[in-house]
């Protein structure tokens, strides 16, 4: 009886060795499996962005970055001497798409210039179009991109753009401008003279040749008179006039001239730059003295060239309904004249994230103000959610 009680508690103990054993085992590699996990975690890097110069791929390189293990610096100078430029012909627009699930909040982008990357803010509000110019030089593109949490990545895209000349070079070089090819009368400043009455042409060229030389140099054209004033777009020739008051006359009835109103609310200003946005709209203005962050208004906005978004003028600019002055009172408003205040309405889950902010992103801040609620003018009660007022004192 003994006996069989001895082989019952060695079996029993070795059954027990072997299930700490397995556990053991198990628990090493649960350790393993989510060490692994967290060392994939913080080698991870942000997305790369397509970026699209007319139909070819030019291809970024990451360069500063924070993510999963904090801020990772690389210096600009070194990424810059080891590249080697992209070669590519110029095209109109610069297209930047990052993948769908893993788009930024905001993307602002520049050029690379004197040891450091240099975003323009403004250079984002027109979408997929941009004036690069089309002329043979080096470039050195930048992306910053921003996303939730604090994470942020720059970006760098060097590229040798060779200018694209037109099928026959008498023709504008870009969308939206024309040349003069001007044929005898090469005494006066004919531009000058078409320029005399505010017309919105854009001109990049104008050339002067003997009624000779331009049947030499381009006999496809078929001149046949001098003077001559043939007017090119960047695809073929819009107009030929044998007088210059002919030229001025189809000038005058071919202006591009459309007309519209927008309303909507004021959400930013920049009066040093001379920049307004009306909801998601963005415009330049002359005069802005009278316009304040969160009126509503109407602009009335004439669009001067069809081919170039931002060629346009605000004629007038109406303010509907002012803010609510509870919003314009001195203790919201920031002190310093490059600084914002912040005042976050709305219950905890949204303003959470105001209490301990991330510099990063809080640097241009002074002061952040949290209310649960805020009793208007109107004197309703007002909780908003996601809401959050900037001001400026300017």
């Amino acid at each position: 009886m003994e006996l069989e009680e001895k082989r019952e508690s060695s079996k029993r103990l070795r059954l027990n060795k072997k299930i700490i054993l397995g556990i053991s085992i198990f628990s090493i590699l649960l350790a393993m499996f989510y060490l692994d996990k967290q060392k994939l975690y913080k080698e991870e890097s942000p997305p790369m962005p397509t970026v699209l110069l007319g139909e070819q791929d030019l291809y970024p390189i990451l360069s500063t970055y924070t993510w999963n293990a904090g801020k990772i610096e690389k210096e600009i100078k070194d990424l810059t001497q080891l590249i080697e430029y992209q070669h590519a012909e110029f095209r109109e627009n610069l297209n930047i798409e990052f993948p769908k699930n893993q788009q930024p909040i905001f993307i602002a982008r520049g050029s690379y210039y004197n040891g450091e990357i240099k975003v323009e803010p403004y250079q984002t509000l027109y979408l997929g179009f941009t004036l690069l110019g089309n002329e043979s030089r080096k470039e050195i593109y930048s992306i910053k991109a921003y996303w939730k949490d604090g994470k942020r990545a720059e970006y760098i895209i060097p590229v040798n753009i060779k200018e694209v000349s037109p099928e026959k070079n008498y023709l504008a070089r870009n969308k939206g401008y024309h040349s003069l090819l001007i044929v005898g009368d090469t005494d006066k400043n004919v531009i000058d003279e078409l320029y005399s009455e505010p017309l919105h042409f854009l001109f990049e060229t104008s050339n002067s040749l003997g009624l000779k030389d331009v049947n030499d140099i381009y006999p496809e054209l078929q001149v046949k008179e001098e003077p001559s004033y043939i007017l090119f777009d960047h695809t073929k020739e819009a107009f030929r006039a044998a007088f210059l008051e002919e030229l001025l006359k189809y000038m005058k009835e071919n202006t591009y001239s459309k007309k519209s109103t927008i309303e909507g609310k004021v959400t930013k200003l920049d009066r040093n730059l001379g920049v307004i946005q009306v909801d998601d709209k963005i415009f330049t203005a002359a005069d802005m003295e009278e316009v304040k962050v969160g009126q509503k208004i109407t602009l009335e906005v004439i669009q001067l060239n069809k081919d170039i978004p931002y060629y346009r003028v605000i004629e007038n600019i109406n303010v509907i309904k002012a803010p609510d002055t509870v919003f314009s009172a001195a203790k919201w408003l920031a002190k310093g004249a490059k600084k914002v205040s912040i005042l976050a309405i709305g219950p905890s889950a949204f303003t959470e994230q105001f209490r301990s902010p991330n510099k990063e992103d809080f640097k241009l801040v002074e002061n952040i103000e949290i209310q649960e609620t805020l009793t208007l003018k109107n004197e309703r009660q007002s909780q908003m959610l996601l809401f959050m007022y900037l001001m400026i004192r300017n």
